[in-house]
């Protein structure tokens, strides 16, 4: 998925789920004598090969970005603008990836696939693939991609039922002649919409030819950026490593290895990467190193050096939700509990007094306060 988002093409994307789609249906090719084969794939062109592709484009890949946009990621107009495109490739080749085995299966052997079962085992399949293409592209957890998958899915099924209720309005907005007459009309717009994609893609290229110089320590930290937001961890590491051994003194990088170390649970690394990175600059990332820090000392149950660096960062950054968290849990492990309440009660009020397109983000240590207050 990283790759497709680096260099793919949403018309070979699109190509490859028609082809697929084409297979799946040949066998409902009304006339299969050789000289009006043409006549009759025409005549069969706007049947049931392009409805789903049509639902996944204009009700499942809209229902997705929706969904983001109410979680507090930005409007949907400029998810729409931004991120269309570049979700629509992803579930273009997931579809096509998805539907090929049974595609294969259908047009070349005689088994009996026309059970319901087989399309649902499918299309969780595919559900699947665009899940993993939504955590890659936006750096979630693989339970929200999944979940925001699935209410796209849903939106999908009824986009479905609205087309079967639709019957022959759906021959008439398929038509070649339609499609071609909508594309003179909203070409442009559909070109600014890739503009995203493109402009996502050519910074990609770009950092990946400087970092051919093996003196840019910047460039492989920016590629390793790239790689942690989409989890892919080996490659980012590689490159903040890299980062440090041209620059030793790259602050960024070693929070970085400090922070993929925490979230992969190697401890001890973490807190040896972000000792050092606070150790070269004292307020680096608006001193969150300082709440990276004391969270990787309390996962070794060190909460005394843990309250150290979440006081110092709470001190600097003294509406931050999740550095309360942390500092009102390393308090009350060293059973300062009435100190420790009070660090709850300022994530709780912080959490609620943040901007809606915030509180999204920070909701959840709002609520592990207000367990822990009890």
């Amino acid at each position: 998925m990283g790759r497709i988002l680096d260099r793919g093409r949403l018309w070979i994307a699109v190509a490859a789920a028609l082809c697929v789609s084409v297979l799946l249906h040949w066998r409902d090719v009304p006339l299969r004598v050789p000289f009006s084969a043409l006549l009759g794939f025409i005549a069969w062109m706007p049947g049931a090969y392009l409805a789903p592709l049509l639902t996944v484009a204009i009700v499942m890949v809209p229902a997705i970005l929706l969904i983001r946009a109410m979680a507090g990621y930005g409007s949907f107009a400029v998810l729409l603008n931004t991120d269309y495109v570049s979700l629509l490739m992803l579930a273009m080749s997931a579809w096509a990836a998805g539907y090929l085995p049974l595609a294969v299966l259908r047009a070349f052997t005689d088994l009996p696939l026309d059970n319901p079962w087989f399309y649902l085992a499918v299309n969780l399949y595919f559900t699947l693939l665009l899940a993993i293409g939504v955590r890659t592209m936006y750096g979630s957890g693989t339970a929200p991609a999944i979940g925001i998958t699935l209410a796209g899915w849903g939106a999908g099924v009824l986009g479905m039922a609205v087309m079967a209720f639709l019957g022959g309005a759906l021959y008439l907005l398929a038509s070649p002649l339609v499609l071609i007459y909508l594309y003179f009309i909203f070409g442009s717009r559909l070109r600014d919409l890739g503009a995203g994609l493109r402009s996502r893609q050519h910074f990609q290229q770009q950092l990946e030819i400087a970092a051919n110089n093996p003196h840019d320590a910047d460039a492989q930290y920016q590629l390793g950026l790239i790689h942690r937001t989409r989890r892919q961890y080996s490659d980012a590491i590689a490159r903040f490593e890299r980062a440090v051994e041209i620059d030793p003194s790259f602050a960024d990088a070693h929070m970085q290895l400090g922070g993929i170390a925490r979230e992969q649970q190697r401890f001890e690394d973490a807190i040896h990467h972000l000792k050092i990175a606070a150790g070269l600059d004292d307020k680096l990332a608006q001193n969150e190193v300082w709440r990276e820090l004391g969270a990787a000392y309390l996962a070794l149950s060190r909460p005394g050096e843990a309250a150290g660096a979440l006081a110092k960062f709470t001190d600097r950054r003294p509406y931050d939700p999740e550095g309360l968290y942390w500092y009102g849990l390393a308090l009350k492990q060293l059973n300062r509990s009435g100190e420790a309440r009070e660090m709850f009660s300022r994530c709780i009020e912080a959490v609620s007094t943040m901007p809606p397109h915030r509180r999204a983000q920070v909701r959840q240590w709002g609520s592990r306060a207000r367990k822990e207050a009890v």
